[in-house]
């Protein structure tokens, strides 16, 4: 922690600045605002994109995790214009996203290299934009994990020690036990705090109630960001798993003591998910999943936990 960061305790960074913990409110922990097919240079990519985003806070939602980073079409100037024009809170990503979707310069640089890029989009902001990045994530993990994606795992985790930031790490779907433990004594070697650790795409289902227990216990938050996702058959046919059996399942880890380590999220990412296009957009938790889930006996002060009181714990900066 430098002096630039000290005042930086317990606070958040959004596109617009830093902002106290308890501002956040009812908080998507992983989505995207530039979404895959979806060419955001066109003229009317804007306008369509705010309409989607608007329909967030119109149902309750005050921020909003873009973890779109490195390897992806990052844009923060366009993050920025939409979180400004939808009026919401949108903390955005930094690091590198999977093996093979970043350039090949990447795939050269040392692990102390990626943590200053990293550490400078936090503290300085991303390129000349003056935009910080708040959160370290998604890092990409692939199967098998690369040589290059152990490097950003490890730098990530001294990205953290050095900023304070939370990490998200993205696992595909169907990751194994072994798999998530390689990448989590990656970051523990390193010295983060893998209480400041949320792990991607999850799916709650019955069978993986002691994988997640596992998970929890050392440490890291359990992360079910694909409500909705039934929309892309790609998705789904990976998943296999019926939305009910998904809502129902989080209710039994909620039984089985898992509700603080629990986040839900949509991850909107492909045009698919867009309302205009018959998906089920950025308000799809608030409209249709949470009252789901009190049909199945989670409480109000449940959602309020996994939605609210989670990510403020999570996401701030601590040192």
């Amino acid at each position: 922690m430098g002096p630039q960061t000290e005042s930086w305790q317990g606070k958040v960074m959004t596109v617009e600045g830093l902002i106290p913990a308890e501002k956040m409110g009812i908080t998507l922990p992983h989505e995207h605002l530039v979404v895959q097919e979806w060419d955001y240079r066109e003229c009317n990519y804007f306008n369509s994109a705010s309409m989607e985003l608007e329909q967030y806070p119109a149902a309750g939602g005050r921020t909003l995790v873009d973890l779109t980073n490195m390897g992806r079409d990052r844009d923060p100037l366009f993050i920025k214009r939409l979180a400004f024009k939808a009026g919401i809170q949108v903390i955005m990503g930094t690091g590198y996203y999977k093996d093979a979707w970043l350039p090949p310069e990447v795939h050269e640089m040392s692990v102390e290299q990626m943590t200053q890029v990293m550490v400078k989009e936090i503290v300085e902001g991303v390129a000349d934009t003056g935009i910080h990045a708040g959160v370290i994530g998604e890092i990409g993990v692939s199967r098998p994990t690369t040589r290059t994606e152990e490097e950003m795992l490890a730098a990530s985790a001294r990205t953290q020690r050095e900023t304070g930031a939370a990490i998200n790490v993205h696992f595909d779907i169907g990751t194994e036990a072994a798999e998530y433990n390689h990448a989590i004594d990656i970051l523990e070697t390193e010295g983060a705090d893998l209480d400041r650790v949320a792990l991607s795409h999850l799916v709650p289902r019955p069978d993986n109630l002691e994988l997640y227990m596992h998970l929890a216990e050392r440490g890291c938050y359990i992360e079910f960001d694909l409500f909705g996702q039934e929309c892309w058959p790609l998705i789904d046919d990976l998943m296999d798993t019926n939305s009910e059996v998904q809502i129902s399942s989080v209710k039994g880890f909620i039984d089985n003591g898992l509700l603080g380590r629990i986040l839900i999220s949509q991850n909107v990412c492909h045009i698919l998910h867009m309302t205009v296009n018959g998906g089920y957009g950025y308000a799809h938790i608030l409209k249709n999943v949470v009252p789901k889930c009190k049909s199945y006996g989670i409480s109000d002060e449940e959602i309020h936990t996994m939605m609210v009181d989670n990510p403020k714990n999570l996401l701030p900066f601590e040192f």
